[in-house]
Parts: C-alpha cells; sequence; structure tokens
C-alpha cells in the first residue's frame, strides 16, 4: 500500500507530501537535468517547453544559461505548480518563465510552438504515451529537438510497454520524428529526438 501512495504521489504530486516530494526532487534531479541539458545546443532567444516541470530544477538550470529563453513549462500536480512558482517568481514575474498546470495528452499549446522540449523523469508515468508524445510533436516546431531523460532503474520499474530503447525508437519514429540519438551512463539514459523534414 505504501509503495503504491508513493509512486501514485511520484506521479501526480499532491498535499502536504506531494509539496515535499517536488522540493526533494528540485535537489535530487539537479545532476540529471545538468547532464540533459548539456546533450543539446540551445541558441539565444530558444523558445523552451518543459513536460513535467516537477520542483522547478531544469527550469533553474535553463535560466543560469543567461540566454534569454522563453521558458514554458507544464505538470499535472498542482504541487508543482505552486513549488515551481514560488523558486521562479522573478522569472514569472519578468515574463521568461510562464507555468500551466495540464496534462501532455493534451497541451494547450499552438502548432509548431517550441524550438526544444525537455521531459526529464517524466514520461514514465504517462499514461497514453503514444498520444503525449503524438501532442510534444505537434507543438514542436520544424526544426526542432525533444530531450528525454530519465533513470534507467526508474524506466525497468515503471514502464511495461516501450521500456526499451528499440520500443521506444520505433514508436518516436512512428509518429514522424526523423532522428533518435541515445546517450547512456551508469544510471541515466537520455535521448535527443529529432523533428525535421
Amino acid at each position: 500500500m505504501l509503495i503504491q501512495y508513493l509512486i501514485k504521489q511520484s506521479r501526480k504530486p499532491s498535499g502536504l507530501v506531494g509539496r515535499l516530494i517536488t522540493n526533494i526532487w528540485s535537489s535530487y534531479f539537479k545532476e540529471l537535468s545538468l547532464w540533459a541539458i548539456k546533450q543539446t545546443t540551445i541558441p539565444n532567444n530558444s523558445r523552451i517547453l518543459e513536460v513535467g516541470y516537477g520542483g522547478g530544477r531544469t527550469i533553474k538550470n535553463l535560466l543560469a544559461l543567461d540566454k534569454n529563453l522563453d521558458i514554458h513549462g507544464i505538470d499535472i500536480s498542482k504541487e508543482s505548480y505552486q513549488t515551481a512558482r514560488r523558486i521562479h517568481s522573478d522569472a514569472i514575474e519578468n515574463g521568461s518563465v510562464k507555468l500551466r498546470i495540464g496534462n501532455v495528452a493534451n497541451l494547450p499549446y499552438q502548432n509548431n510552438d517550441f524550438d526544444l522540449v525537455f521531459a526529464i523523469q517524466t514520461h514514465i508515468f504517462w499514461e497514453d504515451l503514444k498520444q503525449s508524445f503524438q501532442e510534444i510533436y505537434r507543438v514542436m516546431s520544424n526544426p526542432s529537438t525533444l530531450i528525454i531523460a530519465s533513470e534507467k532503474e526508474k524506466i525497468k520499474y515503471h514502464m511495461t510497454d516501450y521500456g526499451t530503447s528499440s520500443e521506444l525508437s520505433q514508436l518516436l519514429t512512428s509518429i514522424g520524428f526523423s532522428k533518435i540519438e541515445e546517450k547512456q551512463n551508469y544510471k541515466w539514459v537520455v535521448y535527443v529526438v529529432t523533428k525535421s523534414d
């Protein structure tokens, strides 16, 4: 029962436990986030979407690049929203960060809207992986890049479908992505996924 409760909280943090989890995430995923960001070139003035911003760590790392980025974030959790808004209140006030509550399977953004999308330690929790990636593909500009990163052990634990690199690559290719590059270290995996003609 406790394990199932914690998994539910990981999918969608809520209440006091949810607030605690989002604050822990901000510290715990710092290095994974930094590693994922280093896997691609981020030009100045890029328009970026983070799907599942959690405690706001990746947004913080992106802001630290000082590249005048237009950063948008969406997360299913009200607790994540409140945590990230508190951490990034200055950036939200000056307009460089814009956060929403919402579901990746139904993104509230226009077609061809973003130069770069990050999904860090989140795709393992999506209920409809195919629909979610189709939505991400829809809102990505052409050309653009999607960065998917996760702990390997979490993929093994949470994903019964598309849990292997070949299965995930086949899914992404079937949606229309033109290139999937995989990089690994001893505990993390990142996919650098390209949308282009």
